[in-house]
């Protein structure tokens, strides 16, 4: 793989490594290899898990893009709406190991995982939208409303607050925290207990949890 990102499969289970060095945004050719990844893990029916690198989840869309705007903006979102359809559709367990800071679309990808291990300590996670000039979009707003703790969702979609790592587990972005170098492995052995549940009810439960959702942001998706 390239574009910043590696990933392995192996025995049933496969890991999608971010890494571009910077602050693994989220640009159209990382989407697309993202996207890419998932499909092949997929295939194969494994048990998946999504990391960044140490102090990085990612902080979200490419920035330079959506100050841009146009075409190359566009084409971003829409690989960006392909993966929340990707995240809901899965077919298999999908364990995120949140290593660092989670912005915008980065927050959102962790409310579509099954089960989510985020760091203790100076980390933050946003939807900053709002923070940055942007007006949520219809399908991110279902998400949150549909995802976060009803009590954080005015803090969070609406007036863009940062949370530390215990606020996010509080809210709804996390199911448990670690100290960051035991993030990775905290997150295997969820996947690992995941992927040791039966597969075909795993599935068809996970499909009718996040059929509601779905069935929410389909119409707002640029597919």
């Amino acid at each position: 793989m390239s574009a910043g990102l590696q990933f392995e499969l192996s025995d049933g289970l496969a890991q999608i490594t971010l890494d571009d060095g910077k602050v693994n945004a989220l640009s159209e050719t990382m989407l697309e290899a993202l996207l890419a990844a998932m499909a092949e893990a997929a295939a194969a029916d494994a048990a998946l898990l999504i990391a960044g690198r140490t102090g990085c989840f990612s902080g979200g869309y490419d920035r330079k893009l959506i100050d841009a705007g146009g075409p190359a903006c566009d084409a971003m979102r829409a690989a960006g709406d392909r993966l929340t359809l990707a995240m809901l559709d899965y077919p298999a367990p999908l364990v995120i190991a949140s290593t660092g800071h989670a912005m915008a679309k980065a927050a959102f990808m962790l409310l579509l995982a099954d089960y989510r291990v985020g760091p203790a300590g100076q980390w933050r996670v946003a939807l900053n939208e709002v923070a940055i000039g942007m007006t949520m979009p219809q399908a991110a707003m279902a998400i949150a409303r549909d995802r976060l703790a009803p009590q954080w969702l005015s803090r969070c979609a609406l007036q863009a607050e940062g949370l530390n790592p215990e606020q996010a587990q509080a809210a709804g972005f996390y199911d448990g925290l670690q100290v960051p170098d035991q993030v990775l492995s905290e997150a295997r052995e969820q996947l690992q207990r995941l992927a040791a549940l039966p597969r075909k009810a795993y599935r068809e439960t996970r499909t009718l949890h996040n059929a509601p959702l779905r069935e929410a942001v389909r119409p707002w998706l640029q597919l």
